[in-house]
């Protein structure tokens, strides 16, 4: 083999020569605005109310794409940004395709942190059903703006954790999925006042949660902050208008001793704390809407 290699020495220069040449062309010539065109005008097209841009693309060796600003919002309220992204490398699996199926996955800077997965379609062709599996770094949602269009409240912290989730892009709360969550160092403004507190600072908030018909399964929901501990649990019903999905939700409250010292003087808070604390906790009931939710405690 090292004889055969040495005595074609010059050709094997040639074909290198010619494939990094290959790839050179391809890089600084590269069709990026075609492409982008093409792009935006295929996923435009399709029956949903999203709209994507894109500002610029450029390949990524061996085979990918990588997108500069990429942004995706309501085609009725372009103003209104679902999702946008410094930077999204998409990699399709090549070996995927040879199945009959489509395998792409994905690095992302958005939010100040950087989001990871991978999406399968189980046809080749991106309208069939697919699985994702998502890992979410260091996000910054209170930088994520459509937040409180969704919850009608702001909310701040960074965001880690993991998602899964198998269904259709045209009915996505059809689906089934969970995410595994943890939100730290932040602040959610109430859409009413408990106990006097208009917004709840907190040091950690764990969520575990399960998708399956239409419903959202709150297993585990616990938040830990200088003034309180609550924990939470039950199920919220999906609508196809975030805002209008019903909470059917029941949760304690711990308040702390740095708690009492931050309403003390405030009488009808402590006189209300005196006559529901049970065992150190506050128990509370959770219904309406994610829009407009109703709280009492029992």
């Amino acid at each position: 083999m090292k004889q055969f290699i040495s005595r074609n020495r010059k050709w094997f220069g040639y074909i290198i020569y010619c494939i990094l040449l290959t790839v050179a062309l391809l890089y600084y010539r590269f069709p990026s605005d075609t492409l982008r065109d093409y792009l935006q005008a295929r996923a435009n097209n399709l029956d949903t109310p999203l709209f994507l841009s894109i500002d610029r693309i450029k390949p990524w060796l061996p085979f990918g794409l990588k997108f500069r600003q990429t942004e995706i919002s309501f085609k009725e309220k372009p103003n209104i940004k679902i999702f946008s992204a410094d930077s999204l490398l998409v990699k399709p699996q090549a070996w995927s395709f040879f199945k009959g199926k489509s395998k792409y996955c994905f690095e992302c800077l958005s939010y100040g942190g950087d989001i990871r997965g991978c999406i399968y379609f189980e046809k080749d062709r991106l309208t069939a059903p697919f699985n994702t599996e998502i890992e979410l770094n260091t996000i910054r949602v209170g930088n994520y703006e459509h937040l409180k269009d969704l919850i009608g409240t702001h909310v701040n912290g960074i965001l880690s954790g993991t998602i899964c989730y198998r269904g259709q892009h045209k009915n996505l709360i059809d689906g089934a999925g969970e995410a595994n969550l943890k939100l730290l160092d932040g602040k959610v403004d109430l859409l009413l006042p408990i106990l006097s507190l208009e917004s709840i600072r907190f040091n950690e908030v764990k969520i575990d949660m399960v998708l399956k018909t239409q419903k959202i399964n709150l297993t585990h929901f616990e938040l830990e902050g200088p003034l309180l501990k609550s924990t939470i649990s039950g199920t919220i019903s999906l609508k196809k208008e975030f805002a209008k999905s019903t909470l059917d939700l029941t949760g304690k409250i711990e308040p702390f001793a740095a708690f009492f010292k931050s309403t003390e003087g405030v009488y009808n808070t402590m006189k209300f704390i005196k006559q529901r604390l049970r065992k150190g906790t506050l128990v509370f009931i959770i219904h309406g809407t994610i829009g407009e939710p109703k709280i009492r405690f029992t």
